[in-house]
């Protein structure tokens, strides 16, 4: 009996000396937020501290069925009102001396175990409960708040402090909180009854923890409450020391929390209940109810999704994604014979039709079709003339055709992602694509004839001052020339040889580059062949009106670069900003997608940036 004695005496004190603490919590934790609209869930699962969750790792189950797919979004990559702790903190007169400077102590590790992954408050309570430090981040305040324990009074109000707690987390909306009490006696005349405080943390759905402090009045009866009917745990610290242990434990496990969001199946008017499987830590089981009518029916896939999911849809994309890979391939290695047509255009360079007679044999009547369908509206002639002005060898038919496929595909894969078949119309955007493209090819074909021409119209002046006629100093400027100039002086000089009158053919090309400087040199050819005169001087003087004219748009465009970039950063910014955020914090921006009013308010906001831009680019866009 003596030996049984004084083993049981070792193990006693070996356990004492080696813990201190005794708490009740499972190895995996997990509660329902509140936070999430349905028929979106979130749980949030708290491991112990050095343990990571990701989505491979971590399993949901709703009534005994698997969710499919679930996303983990850890404490510390959140921000805002996602997670917040209120400790709560017992300043009664039996807290006097060390148990209330090692109390403090200890919050200030459990406030650096918390770090980021939180917003960290703090209540007292003693014959009433007080707000020490409101909600906060702020790693000095809360320095501050804890530095310290404030003035010891009678009481003990724990309902008193709870209930101010949950109230702090209400009004900061905080989605996910815990509430974390210390004391070391049981309730003394709270005005707030216990049903009413945990009440009132339920309602934010927020999880108690309970540390109990060991002294002569100790009586944990009401700690242990609150921790059962909080869906938290308890602790129990045998001396003021053993305050550190307990406070940085649960600190490390409240920091290594993590959300679980996924999307339920479940009908309205369903009790479930939620099973989360962590690899390697268990079991944690939590439960909600789905009101009626608030979800109408389980989730059903659209005939659509259905059709893409399945191998029928993965077949037509396979053929939808061949088709416009041999299309790219026979526009990039098409055949190019030439005709006489194409051999006399060289010279004359006159709209012959040769592009469609260069396109492959197998869609030649395809081409040939969609030519003849258009050829009757204003706009595909303009455009054909575009092209041709921008120098593309392309076939125009090839261009509208491609364009129409693009947006059949584009419009199918944004009503894919989306699920909403209206945004499928969004395909059209691709309309403008060629357009563009089109364009700016000509505006750097006409831009590189203006450079170009004060040093053509210089060559000129000297050809004719070495003798040179007018058009045998155009003919001197098409062999020294670089592209686009020397094709359209050639033109030029060859609709001179076979007749037109010199200023007719230059006027041509003042249209087609759309140069109101080389009507300049119209007017001066004219002049030579009617009057005569020293033509060479009146070029020089023409040339040095261009090149001060030149100089003035360079100034120009110096000034109004400030107003270009405002334009296109004012433009920009909140599409980026609108991504960003989508990214960051989804559920953040989910009502802009998902209600009514807030597609009329991107609606609204995109049609308001595009004005914008557009109003911008007027006031920059100074003609000189």
């Amino acid at each position: 009996m003596r030996m049984r004695a004084v083993i049981a005496f070792i193990v006693l004190a070996a356990s004492l000396a080696g813990a201190g603490v005794a708490a009740a919590e499972g190895t995996v934790t997990a509660r329902v937020s509140d936070g999430e609209r349905l028929p979106f869930r979130a749980v949030v699962v708290a491991l112990p501290e050095d343990a990571a969750l990701t989505s491979d790792s971590v399993a949901v189950f709703e009534n005994g069925d698997r969710v499919r797919s679930v996303e983990v979004i850890p404490a510390t990559a959140t921000t805002g009102s996602e997670f917040g702790v209120i400790l709560v903190v017992d300043t009664s007169r039996s807290m006097r001396g060390d148990p209330a400077v090692q109390a403090f102590a200890a919050a200030r590790t459990f406030a650096g175990k918390i770090g980021d992954a939180a917003q960290l408050g703090v209540v007292s309570f003693n014959n009433t409960a007080t707000t020490i430090l409101p909600l906060t981040r702020d790693k000095a305040k809360i320095g501050e708040a804890l530095a310290a324990p404030p003035a010891l009074q009678i009481g003990t109000h724990i309902y008193d402090g709870v209930e101010q707690a949950a109230q702090m987390l209400k009004d900061a909306k905080i989605r996910t909180g815990s509430i974390v009490v210390l004391s070391d006696g049981a309730d003394t005349g709270s005005t707030t009854p216990d049903a009413k405080a945990i009440a009132a943390a339920q309602a934010v759905g927020a999880t108690i923890y309970t540390v109990g402090l060991r002294s002569n009045a100790f009586d944990r009866k009401a700690l242990v409450h609150l921790a059962d009917a909080g869906h938290g745990s308890y602790s129990e610290a045998t001396s003021p020391a053993a305050l550190e242990g307990v406070y940085a434990k649960l600190g490390g496990q409240l920091a290594n929390q993590y959300i679980v969001r996924y999307r339920t199946d479940q009908p309205s008017g369903t009790d479930v209940h939620v099973a989360v499987k962590v690899g390697g830590f268990g079991v944690a089981e939590t439960a909600y109810a789905i009101p009626p009518s608030k979800v109408g029916a389980p989730f059903h896939r659209s005939a659509l999704e259905n059709l893409l999911r399945s191998i029928g849809g993965m077949l037509l994309a396979v053929l939808a994604g061949a088709l416009l890979i041999g299309f790219a391939v026979s526009l990039v290695f098409r055949p190019r014979g030439t005709t006489v047509r194409q051999r006399i255009g060289q010279f004359v360079r006159v709209d012959d039709g040769s592009r469609a007679a260069s396109a492959p044999l197998l869609s030649s009547r395809l081409y040939a079709g969609a030519e003849r369908s258009l050829s009757s509206a204003g706009w595909w002639t303009r455009f054909k003339q575009d092209m041709e002005l921008a120098d593309m060898d392309v076939n125009p038919a090839q261009i509208v055709l491609a364009t129409i496929l693009g947006c059949v595909v584009v419009g199918w894969v944004l009503a894919t992602v989306t699920g909403i078949a209206a945004v499928a119309l969004l395909g059209l955007a691709v309309i403008l694509i060629p357009r563009a493209v089109v364009a700016g090819r000509l505006r750097r074909r006409r831009m590189a004839f203006a450079e170009q021409l004060p040093d053509n119209l210089q060559v000129m002046a000297s050809a004719m001052r070495a003798g040179h006629s007018f058009i045998g100093a155009l003919a001197v400027v098409v062999s020294d020339s670089p592209e686009p100039s020397a094709t359209e002086f050639r033109r030029v000089v060859a609709d001179e040889q076979f007749g037109v009158p010199l200023e007719e053919a230059l006027g041509s090309v003042v249209e087609r580059m759309d140069n109101r400087d080389l009507g300049q040199v119209a007017l001066v050819a004219a002049l030579q062949r009617e009057t005569g005169g020293n033509t060479a001087e009146v070029l020089e003087r023409v040339t040095e009106t261009i090149r001060d004219r030149f100089e003035l748009r360079r100034l120009v465009k110096t000034l109004t670069a400030q107003g270009r970039m405002s334009r296109w950063i004012v433009s920009a910014l909140p599409i980026f900003l609108l991504l960003i955020i989508t990214a960051i914090n989804p559920s953040y921006m989910e009502p802009l997608y998902s209600h009514q009013a807030g597609r009329l308010l991107l609606l609204v906001a995109g049609v308001l940036v595009v004005s914008g831009s557009l109003v911008i680019k007027r006031i920059v866009n100074i003609k000189v």
